[in-house]
């Protein structure tokens, strides 16, 4: 009966639903994870053990939110990193969390309500679509949430972006210097991001 959540998140609700025939569905629900047909996210929150297709950025939108996959990850799912990412990050309105489950490690950052609506968008299929940044706020969200960095001028800014991220240059030009300029509009941090968009018309 639970085939149909396959490469989905499922709520406990809909568990509850889906087994209201038995006595006690918490009881089916616990013993569905003790045999391995069910994986627990979090509390309240499952999916099918046998989901090989199952995306991490569409757990990540669910595990905590409202919030949307950025940063590393983003970056990493864009093809914009060398290297390599192993812990789903994103970003949040609400307090930072972190959860480490079966399936990873999940990391939350939290930004102002206005700064955190720029530069969204839906990727995956239509059964498991996931809200996910763009590469420009990726970015933008890499830069913000970062701790102790200390980026003063476009020079240390070009040394951040192709040094330590090592990213390409010709991508770096690529990006949408419209969206960087909105993100500045929400005062959040907004002379580093005043050096990102110097950065991003120099490439260009």
């Amino acid at each position: 009966m639970l085939e149909r959540y396959e490469q989905q998140v499922i709520s406990h609700s809909a568990l509850l639903a889906e087994l209201k025939g038995y006595a006690r569905p918490n009881d089916k629900i616990s013993e569905l994870v003790r045999v391995g047909t069910l994986t627990r996210l979090k509390k309240g929150l499952y999916t099918l053990s046998d989901n090989p297709q199952l995306s991490r950025e569409l757990v990540a939108n669910h595990l905590h939110g409202p919030s949307y996959v950025s940063c590393h990850w983003a970056l990493s799912y864009y093809g914009l990193l060398p290297e390599a990412v192993t812990s789903v990050s994103s970003i949040c309105i609400d307090r930072a969390r972190e959860f480490s489950n079966s399936l990873g490690r999940f990391t939350y950052h939290s930004v102002p309500t206005n700064y955190y609506k720029f530069g969204l968008t839906s990727q995956g299929s239509e059964q498991s679509a996931f809200v996910i940044a763009t590469p420009t706020k990726a970015l933008c969200d890499l830069l913000v949430t970062t701790r102790l960095i200390r980026i003063q001028s476009m020079r240390s800014m070009q040394e951040y972006l192709f040094d330590d991220l090592r990213l390409d240059e010709a991508d770096v030009g690529a990006l949408d210097l419209q969206l960087v300029n909105d993100c500045r509009s929400a005062q959040y941090k907004s002379q580093m991001l005043s050096h990102l968009s110097k950065s991003i018309e120099s490439a260009s």
